[in-house]
């Protein structure tokens, strides 16, 4: 004969608690996030005009930011959306920061060549690189990352027009580059 033990039942839980999930593991949702859009996020705020420190110092707090109110950035029309815009407002505000600091002795590090294979792809860096901050972040949002106007407008803060216009000027320079 098998003696079985009677177990009881679990404590009830506290009245008006109702029992969460971990919240201290990632589902599967934002892994799959991460593990496809971070480096495509580094590579954009690389060509927005950020060294690869940058870069990837935006993309990971993006991606941090993003995991803490994945719950509800996760019911959102665009996740990863979200995870882009908080890297380029983290990206300008670094941008704002480094303004007001006195200019280093040493010069800007030169863009990392591992990144760009072909000739046009060099020379695509370069004419975004020549580009005013503004039309440059507009033309990497809408033509690399492939936002539309009015995400990159909500993104950076301006008017749908305004990125029209940037746009439009970035897409001539582009041309002329690559002529």
């Amino acid at each position: 004969m098998v003696a079985v033990q009677v177990l009881p039942p679990d404590p009830p839980a506290a009245a008006g608690a109702a029992r969460e999930p971990i919240a201290d593991l990632p589902t599967v949702d934002f892994v799959y996030c991460y593990q496809s859009h971070y480096h495509r996020l580094v590579r954009a705020l690389r060509l927005a005009g950020a060294d690869s420190a940058a870069a990837e110092d935006a993309a990971q707090e993006a991606f941090a930011r993003a995991l803490v109110h994945w719950s509800r950035v996760s019911r959102g029309p665009n996740p990863t959306g979200y995870v882009y815009t908080a890297g380029f407002r983290l990206l300008a505000k670094a941008q704002r920061k480094a303004a007001r600091r006195p200019p280093a002795t040493a010069e800007r590090n030169p863009p990392d060549p591992t990144g760009s294979a072909a000739a046009s792809s060099v020379a695509i860096e370069a004419a975004l690189a020549a580009m005013p901050p503004r039309r440059r972040s507009c033309a990497v949002m809408c033509l690399v990352v492939g936002l539309p106007v009015r995400e990159a407008a909500e993104a950076l803060g301006i008017a749908g027009g305004t990125v029209r216009k940037h746009l439009e000027d970035a897409r001539r320079d582009l041309a002329a580059a690559l002529a």
